[in-house]
């Protein structure tokens, strides 16, 4: 049987550890012609009219006005994110054209792959396809932080990440971080 001290011990331990917990990006759903669907889905105008939209944070302080976009800002643009500097390896920059390579996890039944696909063997650079759908396709995905399919990594020739993009719009902006 455990003492009270070994208890408050475990607990005071388990306190500090989660002082500490951080969360990672969350998936926004908001409510479009009737019905929630992933914001990160709807097409441009609908993404445009979400980022005009009003919210209220209630707090001690009183109510504050927000915008939808103050609010999510990866939400609402999630189509290309350049990997701030604190987040990555290497800070944002072009990369040459012969030493960049896309990683695009895919899933057979993926309705938007297919588009994505193109989009990326259209940059004229190495195309890495990964199936979401196998055990190796899962944990890749995994440790690169990919929860949806379709989602292009653009990387360095040293496999660090300078782009990510969701779909076949921001896949074709990739031509902007990789130099002719």
């Amino acid at each position: 049987m455990r003492t009270i001290e070994e208890i408050d011990r475990d607990l005071t331990e388990a306190r500090e550890s989660l002082a500490h917990v951080e969360g990672g990006p969350a998936e926004v759903y908001s409510r479009i012609v009737g019905y929630y669907r992933s914001v990160r889905n709807w097409n441009k105008g609908k993404r445009e009219e979400y980022g005009e939209r009003k919210l209220y944070e209630v707090s001690d302080d009183g109510i504050a006005e927000k915008t939808a976009r103050e609010t999510t800002a990866q939400a609402s643009t999630p189509f290309i994110r350049l990997v701030p500097q604190e987040e990555a390896v290497c800070t944002p920059q072009r990369a040459a054209s012969g030493e960049s390579r896309v990683l695009l996890f895919v899933r057979p039944q993926c309705p938007a792959c297919p588009s994505a696909k193109d989009a990326a063997n259209r940059l004229g650079i190495p195309v890495d396809m990964v199936n979401a759908d196998t055990d190796a396709g899962l944990a890749e995905a995994g440790k690169r932080n990919v929860f949806s399919t379709p989602t292009a990594i653009l990387l360095s020739n040293d496999g660090k990440e300078i782009g990510r993009a969701m779909d076949g719009d921001g896949i074709a902006a990739f031509e902007d971080l990789i130099a002719v």
